[in-house]
């Protein structure tokens, strides 16, 4: 981990992914985060699993909990709840995404944690944000960020069957950057001023905000950048083209200058001279030619040859890669965008690391989620609680 939070320690409330993604991030940045889990099983995402895995570890949960501490609290009784408040004197921030209506019942709301801790920085998660009839509604990453926002039905063809789901938890992990973020924000206000901050974050502001190229179009009715089938690309050279063994290599030239270039990598002169592309404008007004050109070339060689062939390529370009080639790909592990998470014993596992670096260097060792109630009596007895005031908590029910 990175040491840039070194000495914040931070106590989340918080369930599934969206902010508990918040907690992770400011531990890999070195905060100490102690996760306070409810009573009879903790945080639901620790009991969803991947059809397949062997249950020991569990992406779900891992994805947004690794290098935390785990204790359980049953903050519905008071005894439980003067346990929480015993831990937030010794705290920083406070992150939760419960619902309004929770927050009231377990006493966490930001008027009155704020009373007790005026210097404290409490990150609120929301579905749709804390206004309107929609307050105090669920939300999860895929309706609340992806569709919502407009992100699907710009994503939906004239043949789609249905609205394409997004590949994994992009408003749940990039709203939690977002957050964590926010609050770094914040932490440094306090430093010049002493004063706490509410902090709010939703999953709808999130996807309303990587949508936003989108809406400021539809404001201004400017033509909205829509899905398209791949014969149909708006831009020949910003496409997709399929090899000879059926995998993809995704073009982005958008620059005029690299067309030479391009045309010197795939070996194919005579596209020089043809009028139909001879210079940019007849490009984009046979564009649709020019994809169909483009697939019969990228037709002739597999996708090992074109990678090869296409490394030195002024223009950008992308091979689609699956995720288990990511985990091996040389320029994510040379970087640190890819790293072990150590597991109890001798076990690792491979993730995608949170996205922001340090210092010139990559993030270093990762610890894995905390287990149910694992740190319970580490971290209340290094709040002074004593064993014997330990078991008569646990007797009460109160902890786990």
């Amino acid at each position: 981990m990175y040491d840039v939070m070194q000495g914040i320690r931070v106590v989340e409330v918080a369930e599934h992914t969206f902010v508990p993604a918040a907690g992770m991030v400011l531990a890999d940045w070195g905060a100490e985060v102690i996760k306070v889990e409810r009573m009879g099983g903790g945080d639901a995402s620790r009991h969803l699993k991947l059809p397949g895995t062997d249950g020991r570890i569990n992406p779900f949960f891992e994805a947004a909990n690794r290098g935390k501490r785990g204790i359980t609290l049953d903050l519905t009784q008071e005894a439980g709840r003067e346990e929480l408040y015993r831990l937030l004197e010794t705290a920083d921030v406070f992150i939760t995404n419960l619902r309004d209506e929770a927050r009231s019942r377990l006493g966490i709301q930001p008027a009155d944690l704020m009373s007790r801790h005026p210097r404290l920085i409490y990150g609120l998660g929301t579905g749709y944000g804390r206004h309107g009839e929609m307050a105090n509604d669920g939300g999860y990453d895929y309706p609340s960020s992806w569709c919502r926002s407009g992100a699907a039905w710009l994503q939906t063809t004239e043949n789609s069957d249905m609205p394409p789901k997004q590949p994994g938890s992009i408003g749940d992990l990039g709203g939690g950057l977002a957050l964590a973020g926010a609050i770094a924000a914040a932490l440094f206000r306090r430093e010049r001023t002493g004063r706490g901050a509410v902090v709010e974050n939703s999953l709808y502001l999130t996807g309303t905000y990587l949508a936003s190229q989108s809406l400021l179009a539809a404001s201004i009715g400017a033509p909205l950048i829509t899905n398209h089938a791949q014969g149909q690309a708006p831009l020949a050279l910003a496409n997709n083209y399929q090899t000879r063994d059926g995998r993809w290599i995704s073009l982005c030239l958008l620059v005029d200058k690299w067309w030479p270039d391009f045309l010197h990598h795939v070996n194919d002169p005579a596209l020089a001279q043809d009028p139909r592309f001879i210079d940019a404008t007849a490009r984009h007004v046979n564009r649709q030619a020019l994809v169909e050109v483009l697939n019969k070339v990228f037709a002739q060689r597999d996708y090992a040859d074109w990678c090869q062939r296409l490394t030195s390529l002024e223009g950008v370009w992308a091979p689609v890669q699956s995720p288990a080639e990511v985990l091996t790909d040389p320029q994510a592990l040379v970087n640190g965008f890819v790293s072990a998470v150590d597991l109890p014993g001798d076990a690792r596992y491979l993730t995608g690391v949170s996205a922001a670096q340090f210092d010139e260097r990559p993030i270093g060792a990762l610890q894995a989620a905390p287990g149910y109630c694992q740190h319970t009596d580490q971290v209340l007895s290094e709040l002074g609680v004593s064993a014997q005031a330990l078991v008569e908590l646990r007797r009460k029910g109160a902890i786990g």
